[in-house]
């Protein structure tokens, strides 16, 4: 029964759903690990290992609360506190000059003796007189000094007293002394030594211990830079370590800003628990660290449905349904058009879908998509497996749990796969499919092992992993091979190679049975090969149907024109009976076809390339026949041909083919400007007898197809050059 349009859109409708709803539920279903019914506190029944590599956040905060807690406080320059400093200085050295200048002086208490104690008094203050005349004359004076006060331990005490109560600092009873009696000289040059190392140490940024190194550093080159009066860098040294402070503040900001990209910065690096590595051992207890971790991994059976988990899948999977629809709806029209077409196209993405569900658990590198890869690119071509084993690989990504490892090694074993099944031109290059696939996979995963620094043990098994599942897939594809050919009426590259081959037992048979249908099969081939390049159909298709679409003639190859030497049995046959015998071989073929197990693709080429044109050159003779009266007038359907139109482009070609290499030998045409006018007209025929409404060929794809047919016959014509005849050469005399 012939589908109609419409339930062919009903049915792809259908099975596009199927099959949505299909791959949505094996991807959530290879996705989703094994859960554990267990809860904090209980004794671990399993071994359990990671399924997937996880973040440990237990692990992770700790190392982020210490690498935030290691961070010292910020501390910021003060502009403020090394001015304060500096007016300290300059006050510090103000008060001393100004006592300085106007040194106090020490005032004695009086005193008011009574009238008894008067006599007593007068002689005593004669005594006391006498006495200090005594100790004047005895000790001593102290020389006039400019600038220094004839009383300087007052001075000293009194700047002593007022540095306390102005700067809140004590200076020493030495130091104060010292700056009591100092020289004005020697002061103003101690003054400047203090205020430009205070200015210079101030304008850096000193903590602590920062300030007592600079102000060790400055001090020792003060000293090597002073050859006089040496000692009075102890003084400049003193001075500044009472006034002098850091000069830093603790910025809270800027300190909780530093602590917290310190967090995130662990944050963002967690500790990773690798995928395989065993979290738990049978008999441990469930502390609430690894009850959460568990929690993170999804392996906790805790009765309810993951929608978070089943909405990513959904997203995904409809992502991808709609690249594939549309690749295939704008890039892949003309190649998969039928259900059977889909039909295959859709096994061969479920197998390894399928099958990914199981593998994937043992090994992310298990997952057999170079299966799709191989029966994709001999059936649909190289960049429909190429676009078509991408998404499968991504939809295989959630139940390897996102492996890069395998995206890498699939990737580059798929394009592998694909190239080579679409790139071998014997039957014997299959094994070249299985050692370039296996092949590229160990590499691949040998090389990223490395990268990864794995150890020699886990690069060996993982690189086994991936070149078993190389192997096994493409071997399996291989042998499917002729069960989607008898499913899906369909025939890929290899077989149609191995039916290429001269040895083949039907095509021997042809040569030695029906040599002049041999060759010209053999032309039509050329003609039909040239033309399926030159608009882009399936070029090896249409080579290998035209070396079969004659097989019906090996019937009765001595009632056909080519095979014929001398006599010719249709002179004495009416030309009804004689039709009868031509008309029957595209059903002769088809039933030699199917005894030889020939594919549908090429039973159906033998089936169409006569279409139901008429056999004109018999109708013509019975009607001649009829002319004379020795017979009624012919009936046309008589001669008719009862086969289908081509229903393909593969099946079109073959018939132009045929038709033009015919009549190119009947009329004997050796040019080619009457090549062309005879390949027009032939081609005009047929498109008037409605030959190639079904087969898809537009009139762009005729005139290409013209141009092509013309470019075989331009070497066909080609003339050899004439070469002397050996007898004719004169031998040259001694």
């Amino acid at each position: 029964m012939k589908i109609t349009s419409r339930t062919h859109k009903i049915l792809m409708v259908i099975l596009a759903a199927i099959l949505a709803v299909t791959v949505l539920l094996l991807v959530y279903t290879g996705s989703v690990p094994e859960k554990y019914r267990l809860s904090a506190g209980d004794a671990s029944p399993y071994d359990i290992t990671a399924p997937r590599s996880v973040r440990d956040k237990a692990e992770t905060d700790l190392r982020a609360a210490k690498a935030a807690a290691e961070v010292p406080d910020v501390m910021l320059r003060s502009d403020q506190i090394s001015e304060e400093v500096k007016s300290r200085i300059d006050l510090f050295f103000g008060i001393i000059s100004g006592l300085r200048a106007n040194p106090p002086q020490p005032t004695p208490l009086p005193t008011e003796p009574t009238t008894a104690e008067t006599t007593t008094g007068e002689t005593q203050a004669s005594e006391t007189q006498a006495s200090e005349t005594q100790a004047t004359e005895t000790e001593p004076t102290v020389p006039a000094i400019p600038g220094v006060t004839e009383y300087p331990e007052f001075l000293a005490e009194k700047i002593i007293l007022r540095l306390n109560t102005q700067l809140q600092i004590i200076l020493s009873q030495d130091d104060a002394l010292k700056y009591a009696t100092l020289e004005d000289q020697r002061f103003e040059s101690i003054k400047g030594h203090t205020q430009s190392l205070a200015n210079l140490i101030m304008a850096g940024t000193v903590d602590t211990s920062g300030l007592k190194n600079a102000l060790a550093d400055r001090i020792d080159e003060l000293k090597k830079s002073m050859n006089f009066y040496q000692e009075d860098s102890g003084l400049v040294e003193r001075a500044l370590g009472l006034i002098l402070k850091p000069n830093v503040v603790f910025d809270q900001v800027a300190t909780e800003n530093a602590r917290k990209a310190a967090f995130d910065k662990v944050q963002n690096n967690p500790v990773m628990i690798d995928k395989g590595t065993r979290i738990v051992s049978v008999g441990d207890i469930i502390t609430d660290e690894t009850y959460r971790l568990l929690q993170d991994l999804s392996i906790i059976d805790n009765g309810s449905f993951d929608y978070a988990f089943f909405a990513g899948i959904i997203l995904l999977i409809s992502l991808l349904v709609l690249i594939v629809a549309f690749y295939i709806r704008h890039y892949e029209k003309e190649n998969i058009r039928t259900f059977s077409d889909y039909a295959a196209l859709a096994l061969s993405m479920m197998i390894p879908l399928v099958l990914s569900v199981y593998l994937a658990r043992q090994s992310s590198l298990t997952p057999p998509v170079y299966f799709a890869a191989v029966l994709i690119s001999a059936y649909f071509g190289f960049r429909a497996a190429t676009i078509l084993s991408i998404c499968l690989i991504a939809a295989i990504m959630p139940m390897t749990s996102f492996d890069p490892i395998f995206l890498i090694v699939a990737l580059c074993g798929c394009l592998t796969a694909a190239l080579f099944t679409r790139g071998i031109i014997r039957k014997d290059n299959y094994a070249f499919i299985i050692i370039a696939t296996a092949g590229t996979n160990f590499i691949v995963t040998f090389s990223a092992g490395l990268l990864q620094k794995s150890n020699w043990s886990d690069i060996m098994l993982s690189s086994g992993f991936t070149v078993l599942s190389g192997t096994l897939s493409v071997i399996a594809a291989i042998g499917i091979m002729p069960l989607f050919e008898m499913l899906f009426n369909s025939v890929s590259p290899l077989r149609l190679i191995e039916l290429s081959q001269p040895g083949h037992p039907l095509l021997r048979r042809l040569f030695v049975e029906a040599p002049g249908s041999s060759q010209h099969s053999m032309m039509v081939a050329n003609l039909a090969d040239a033309a399926a390049v030159a608009i882009g159909a399936n070029a090896l298709l249409a080579r290998v149907g035209s070396y079969y679409h004659d097989i019906g003639k090996l019937e009765t190859p001595l009632m056909f024109t080519e095979n014929q030497e001398g006599e010719n049995p249709h002179d004495s046959m009416v030309p009804e009976k004689s039709a009868e015998v031509i008309l029957s071989h595209p059903d002769a073929g088809v039933r030699i076809g199917k005894r030889y197990r020939l594919p549908i693709p090429i039973l159906k080429i033998i089936h169409e390339h006569h279409g139901s044109t008429a056999q004109i050159y018999f109708y013509n003779k019975a009607k001649k026949s009829a002319e004379n009266g020795a017979r009624p007038e012919p009936d046309l359907s008589q001669f008719k041909y009862r086969c289908p139109v081509p229903s393909t482009r593969e099946s079109a070609i073959v018939m132009l083919a045929d038709s033009v290499e015919a009549a190119m030998k009947s009329t004997g045409t050796s040019k080619l400007e009457d090549a062309e006018v005879l390949i027009r007209k032939i081609i005009k025929i047929k498109n008037e007898q409605d030959q190639l409404i079904a087969s898809g060929l537009s009139y762009h794809d005729v005139e290409v197809l013209v141009q092509a047919f013309l470019q075989v016959y331009t070497g066909h014509f080609h003339e050899r050059v004439s070469y002397p005849d050996e007898r004719s050469i004169r031998q040259p005399s001694n």
